[in-house]
Parts: C-alpha cells; structure tokens; sequence
C-alpha cells in the first residue's frame, strides 16, 4: 500500500498510537462511507518544480476523524475498509472527491494526484471508478493523476498494465509511487509508459552531507532519475525535508520534489483564475 495514504509524519498526533478495536474501525468506516463521507476528508501536500520550486501539483492524503475515536491512521482506514468490504467504496469516494475539489479550479490549475488501494488492482475496477468520478465532477482528467504502488505493480503486474493503460485512455497521469526500491520495479517501467515515477522516501533520505554514504546515496538516486528520464519519465522525490537533500536532488536532474520542506498537507487552497 502507498504511504499516500498515510498521515506522513503525523503518526505521533493525539490517539494515532492507539490501537483500535477492528470491529470498531470496521463499522465507523461503513458509516462515514454510508453517510458521503462523514469524518473523511483529503488533505493536500504541494509538489514544487525543482526549477523555481512553483507548485505544479499537490498529492491527495486520506484523512479520517472518527466521532469516538478521534483522528485514525489511513492505514487503519484502508484496513478497515477492505475488512468491510468496502475498498471500492473507499477508492470511489478518494476518486470523487479530488475530483470534486479540481473541478472548483481553473483548469491552468495544479495537478491532483490521489492514491489507489491494492484491493483495486485485484477487482480491477480503479479506470470504471476514475471514469464515473470525471464524469459526475465534469473536470477535465488532464488535472488528476493515479499513484500505483511500485510493490503492487511489482506483484500484479497484468492488472496495474491494464489500469494505467485505462487511465491514460481517460486523459489521467498514471504514476509509478515509491520507484526505486521495490523487486521487478524497474521491469515495470519498462513494460508499463508510466508518465510520472515518484521516488521511494529511502533515496531521499541518504542524501544530507559529504560523507561516503551521502556520495553513495546521490550516485544511486540519479542513477533512477537518469534511467526514469530515459524512459520518457518525469520524476518526483517525497519526504524532502532538508536544503541538503532538495540540492542534491536538483543536482541529480530530478524535475519536482514534496516534503515538509516544500509544504506540509493541509486543507484545500481556494484557487481563482
């Protein structure tokens, strides 16, 4: 599963190291998702150009507040959605609401990107529930893009070929999420034109000073970077939280960059023309 999904970071925040009871969880979440999504909500994190650092695109992060419970990890969310039988559901109502939210935009707008569950490369439904969301928010798809895990992809390499084939036949970016370090990753984009690979948070991570390991960990990441590049790809780093590491990877060609450096998730900007 994507971190997309995740608090990135906030993990720590009041009730999020609470285990919850599963049944709990199981029937908070098919209500929320009977009630348009009560409690539910996407917070959005920028994606700067690694050239003027402009924001060209934001990542859609799953947020859920339980009434009871509080606020509820987006892995627990997705967990339990799955558990209830409702993933699709779940996905259908992330999809929407991206939607929703870049239909309100002009369309010289940023991106949005949202993440998929795994579930949904197994029901192969995620190009049906994109192409309802397009239609119901009359948006146009060329502002939206779909992350695909790299450990997905790697494991159900037919169905994620046919999602994104799905989603550039809608006009959506379909994306390669965490490239760099999962098995059959790189196998992946050869087979599959994915229009944009987003980094593993890892490759970003060695990357702060002089020493041997931070030389190391530069020459690996542009060697992703330049392999992405030669594929036609663009290529995105997250969990950028540091002026070293955002040097270093404007000095490995990478094209934009997300961190808590460049921006931390928050609520819906109001973008006017």
């Amino acid at each position: 599963m994507s971190e997309g999904f995740g608090f990135e970071g906030d993990r720590a925040a009041a009730g999020l190291d609470i285990a919850h009871s599963p049944a709990e969880l199981r029937h908070g979440i098919a209500e929320a998702l009977a009630n348009d999504g009560a409690g539910l909500r996407l917070d959005l994190q920028p994606v700067c150009s690694a050239n003027g650092l402009e924001t060209v695109g934001y990542e859609a992060l799953l947020r859920w507040v339980h009434p009871d419970l509080g606020p509820i990890l987006a892995m627990e969310t997705v967990n339990a959605a799955t558990q209830a039988g409702l993933a699709a559901a779940l996905d259908a109502w992330v999809f929407n609401e991206a939607c929703r939210i870049r239909a309100r935009w002009p369309r010289s707008a940023p991106y949005i990107s949202v993440n998929i569950t795994a579930e949904a490369f197994l029901r192969g439904d995620g190009t049906a529930l994109m192409r309802r969301a397009l239609y119901e928010a009359d948006t146009d798809p060329r502002g939206l893009a779909v992350e695909l895990p790299a450990n997905a992809v790697s494991l159900w390499h037919d169905a994620a070929a046919n999602l994104a084939a799905g989603l550039r036949g809608l006009g959506v970016v379909a994306a390669l999420d965490d490239y760099g370090v999962a098995r059959g990753a790189i196998l992946a984009l050869r087979a599959i034109p994915f229009a944009m690979v987003k980094l593993h948070p890892s490759l970003c991570a060695g990357l702060d000073g002089e020493s041997l390991s931070a030389r190391r960990a530069l020459a690996l990441t542009t060697g992703q970077i330049e392999t992405a590049h030669a594929l036609g790809t663009i290529v995105v780093a997250k969990s950028v939280e540091t002026l070293a590491q955002l040097r270093a990877l404007e000095k490995a060609g990478c094209d934009a960059m997300q961190g808590w450096l460049l921006g931390r998730p928050g609520k819906v900007p109001n973008l006017t023309e």
